[in-house]
């Protein structure tokens, strides 16, 4: 369980890189993306954005590559006379033990935010169900039925509600468009089509299950400041697609009309309380929402072409791939610093030997190598072995090496490993373990015991 913990939290670290990555690229280029598109299309590249802190593409790629495998079942050997990354590594977890809580931490937010949502979700259809009354006024009345028949939304209900204090749209599977009470008097008919037309379009897109989706993807990523911005740049262009669609055939004048209905529902609410996170709304967030929304009304002409949209959406796509690639590489410096399975080592401890030279100096046959599961050890007076299937692989760097730093997918090749020991009595130890070895970028992974040999006294 500790170890799911701790790759699911090491997963989440890697995929906010790719996220970061993600921002860096396309959120400098935003406004022009909105101009060669609409905002429909920036729901999409938003939409895409979050999405690029939990799909990891690049897990794929290190499950093929084998090098998952290495961080789940291995120790990572740190060189703590190297310098560089590894040096700073090495100082930092010898006196914080950054692996021992940080994962824990991270679950048990999540876990709160979750319940937290789930407990504000719950709660507000229980308040809004509690006050909820038929609105019998014909011009809201009319107004809605004809839509409803119109759009052939199904599961849809105009309700007013003395609990809930902005216009907004509640329920997935059954939507209420809530109207609170003191409000219901004081729009005109051109008015009212306005908000209902803007709230079905919520109903129609699905938008209330969007924000749920980001909510949920918010608990995974409660430590990252990043998405917060992200989730609200999101709802925001939510309300921008919306304030699009519906104004898209207005004349200049109900353009006009419609942003003084903005401000004039801002007015209504001013003495209330926010509206609620886990709702879809005709009022929007804030003030600088209002203002950035009524300007993309009256000054948005169009919606953008095909290729326009075709181009902003591929470069979303690219930059997620190209994300994850960033996140591919940073594996093994987040794995030093983060990983429960990690060794500090001094340089030498280790070194790579042919086969050879474990054949001659213990003298059993090749096969029997090539197939280690089946070697039956036999002790001597002289000499021990001992056959250790503890699932461990370690993780080391070439001697001399500094900082490891991979640029790629891994490129393994079975080597073998030598450890020798000397004890205070004279005698050494010599243990031989099976190893892997990036051909690439020399990282190596220490696997298994396939040999210990004792000698007394040592004859090297």
């Amino acid at each position: 369980m500790n170890l799911m913990i701790e790759r699911a939290f090491i997963m989440a670290l890697l995929l906010s890189i790719s996220g970061f990555i993600f921002c860096a690229i396309y959120l400098p280029f935003e406004k022009l993306a909105y101009k060669l598109t609409s905002a429909k299309t920036m729901v999409f590249v938003n939409t895409l954005a979050l999405f690029s802190f939990i799909t990891p593409l690049y897990f794929a790629v290190s499950i093929r590559d084998g090098s998952e495998s290495a961080f789940t079942r291995s120790d990572m050997l740190i060189y703590q006379d190297v310098g560089g990354y590894e040096g700073f590594v090495c100082n930092v977890r010898s006196h914080i033990h950054l692996e021992e809580y940080l994962g824990v931490i991270w679950l048990i937010g999540a876990v709160f935010f979750l319940i937290y949502y789930v407990w504000r979700y719950v709660r507000l259809i229980y308040f809004a169900r509690k006050s909820m009354f038929r609105i019998n006024d014909d011009l809201w009345y009319e107004k809605f039925s004809a839509m409803k028949d119109d759009k052939k939304a199904a599961n849809v209900r105009l309700v007013g509600s003395c609990n809930i204090s902005t216009l907004c749209t509640i329920g997935v599977k059954n939507r209420f468009i809530v109207i609170p009470s003191y409000i219901i008097n004081s729009f005109d008919e051109e008015e009212v089509g306005f908000i209902l037309e803007h709230e079905f379009y919520h109903v129609m897109h699905q938008d209330l299950l969007r924000r749920l989706l980001m909510l949920i993807l918010n608990c995974l990523n409660w430590f990252n400041p990043l998405y917060y911005f992200l989730r609200n740049n999101l709802s925001e262009w939510i309300e921008a697609a919306c304030d699009e669609e519906v104004t898209k055939n207005f004349t200049k004048t109900q353009r006009r009309k419609y942003c003084q209905l903005m401000i004039k529902a801002l007015e209504l609410e001013e003495s209330r309380t926010k509206c609620e996170i886990l709702s879809v709304s005709f009022a929007g967030l804030d003030l600088k929402n209002y203002k950035r929304r009524m300007t993309k009304i009256m000054k948005k002409n169009g919606t953008g072409g095909m290729l326009g949209k075709v181009t902003v959406a591929t470069v979303a796509m690219m930059s997620m791939f190209c994300g994850n690639a960033v996140a591919k590489e940073a594996d093994v410096p987040v794995n030093m610093m983060f990983s429960k399975n990690v060794e500090i080592v001094e340089t030498g401890e280790f070194e790579e030997v042919d086969d050879s030279e474990i054949m001659d100096n213990l003298d059993f046959q090749t096969d029997s190598f090539a197939n280690m599961s089946e070697f039956v050890p036999c002790d001597t007076n002289d000499t021990t072995y001992e056959i250790i299937y503890n699932g461990k692989v370690t993780f080391v760097s070439d001697l001399g090496q500094g900082q490891i730093e991979p640029k790629h997918v891994h490129n393994i090749v079975d080597i073998t490993l030598k450890e020798h020991k000397k004890n205070s009595d004279g005698s050494c130890k010599t243990t031989y373990y099976e190893g892997k070895k990036c051909t690439s970028c020399g990282t190596i992974w220490k696997g298994d015991v396939i040999k210990t040999v004792t000698e007394d006294p040592c004859m090297h």
